[in-house]
């Protein structure tokens, strides 16, 4: 046994990116459930997520927001828009780009949507206190969007 196993069960201390992926994992479960009653899903949320904080976007640059492959937003758009919750709309300054934008419905199901989310990362993060909250906030924030400039270790 390495000295970075423990018993059979015990959750790894150091390694930082198998922690991300863990807590990220439990908290996507959490949401999911949470959201399962509006018919969305960590996935769908995010898609609402971006446009209510971007207003309209193309498919483009919300496939870039969320890192995900642009055949997955369109799958993920074309589902939200047969809900009439997203409608896509002529871009005014590319004729050849449609805007993504949400519609009263979609802006009305992501303020529920928000607050099951709000709701199930309390149970989350239940083990943190705000101060925590926060640090980790501004933590994760500047993994996800580093400053420009920023170098990062060679590896």
């Amino acid at each position: 046994m390495s000295e970075n196993q423990g018993p059979v069960g015990e959750q790894p201390r150091d390694n930082i990116g198998l922690l991300l992926s863990l807590a990220s994992a439990r908290g996507v479960l959490a949401a999911n459930a949470g959201l399962r009653p509006m018919d969305l899903n960590h996935r769908t949320y995010s898609v609402l997520d971006v446009l209510e904080l971007r207003g309209g976007i193309s498919q483009r640059e919300l496939a870039d927001e969320l890192r995900l492959d642009p055949s997955q937003i369109v799958a993920l758009v074309d589902s939200l828009e047969g809900r009439g919750l997203v409608e896509r709309r002529p871009n005014p300054q590319d004729r050849r780009q449609r805007t993504v934008v949400l519609t009263t419905a979609g802006r009305t199901l992501y303020r529920r949507a928000r607050q099951q989310v709000d709701g199930s990362l309390d149970e989350v993060l239940g083990g943190l206190h705000a101060a925590e909250r926060d640090t980790l906030r501004e933590l994760l924030q500047r993994i996800v969007r580093p400053t420009a400039g920023a170098t990062t270790p060679a590896g």
